[in-house]
């Protein structure tokens, strides 16, 4: 498109942006964010447009190729699209009023130019209130001034969190550990509201789960097996399962266990996976009794109490056979001596 007047700079810093900024940044670092789209979180194929001077923005049929649907959110917060026009929340307009573009005071940041973005709830806010809808969302409507919060929730680019399968092990009855490791792609936005969680499988007792790498300070919970945290462009982390297998599992074979990741905070790109992946585990048999404990201490002793049965019973026949001859005799010599007389 050509150049037009005083649009020059505005031209120039864009083309500075896309040049030098290409990857997208976080909103909180200070460095540019863009040039991207803008869309509803969840509506992937419906973008941010503006199309000349003095015109409000709509949502229309995302196209990589509109310049009017690149945005770039520069570090002194001046939101603009890729003709050269910066986004204007008038004061003197009231809530309600649509945001419009334009090249006041060439975009240098003045009042009502100056945008912040919040990644946590998507908002877009500028002079005390926040981008948001009069109807649901949909192609043609228009973006207006709405007081905070304000809904939809907005993402400025698009994320491309993936989740890789992954694996371990455990012993029949004993305590077993599995994982899976979740990314984000370098050329994404940062993801947020991020969620890894696995599935349940019968007969298994789950006794944690907790976040490494780059993901570390996701909060973790137990109960619903879920970890949830922001994910930054180009990070990636692994979340681990742990629990106890059941004493009648099957060494040799292996317990399948399911998860997956939902990004509740920003829009997936387009044609980027979101597939329940496996996460194995492998059962191996538990490992033998210690010398000394359970069963094995059962056969010598039952063979102890055996052996002292069997003598003591020895002994009580043999004493029982002398005392019974010892008082026979008596009575036997008697009789001889009677007889001889």
């Amino acid at each position: 498109m050509p150049i037009r007047g005083v649009h020059w700079l505005a031209a120039v810093t864009v083309l500075g942006i896309l040049v030098v900024g290409g990857t997208p940044a976080s909103a909180s670092s200070g460095t540019t964010i863009g040039p991207v789209q803008i869309n509803p979180v969840g509506q992937p194929h419906l973008c941010w447009q503006a199309t000349g001077d003095g015109d409000p923005v709509l949502l229309e049929t995302c196209d990589s190729a509109v310049e009017a649907q690149q945005w770039s959110l520069t570090s002194d917060g001046v939101l603009m699209n890729g003709i050269g026009y910066c986004l204007e929340a008038a004061s003197d307009q009231p809530v309600g009023a649509p945001l419009f573009v334009d090249f006041a005071d060439q975009c240098g940041g003045g009042q009502g130019q100056v945008w912040q973005y919040n990644g946590a709830n998507g908002h877009l806010s500028s002079l005390g209130t926040c981008a948001g809808l009069t109807a649901p969302v949909a192609a043609g409507i228009t973006i207006v001034r709405r007081a905070c919060p304000a809904g939809p929730r907005w993402s400025i680019g698009y994320s491309a969190v993936t989740l890789r399968p992954g694996s371990g092990s455990g012993t029949v009855g004993g305590a077993f550990g599995t994982s899976v490791t979740v990314a984000n792609a370098a050329s994404a936005q940062t993801a947020y509201e991020v969620t890894v969680k696995f599935g349940l499988a019968g007969g298994l007792d789950y006794t944690g789960v907790h976040a490494t790498g780059a993901v570390s300070g996701w909060r973790c919970d137990r109960s619903a097996l879920t970890c949830t945290g922001t994910l930054p462009a180009g990070a990636s982390g692994r979340i681990y399962l742990s629990g106890r297998l059941p004493a009648n599992a099957r060494s040799g074979r292996s317990t399948t266990l399911t998860a997956r990741a939902i990004v509740a905070g920003t829009s997936q790109r387009p044609g980027t996976a979101n597939k329940t992946v496996p996460a194995k585990i492998a059962v191996h048999p538990a490992p033998p009794a210690p010398a000394g404990t359970g069963s094995s201490f059962g056969l010598p002793l039952l063979a102890g109490v055996v052996v002292v049965f069997l003598l003591g019973g020895g002994l009580l026949v043999g004493f029982t056979l002398r005392r019974a001859r010892a008082t026979r005799a008596p009575a036997y010599q008697g009789h001889r001596r009677r007889t001889a007389r």
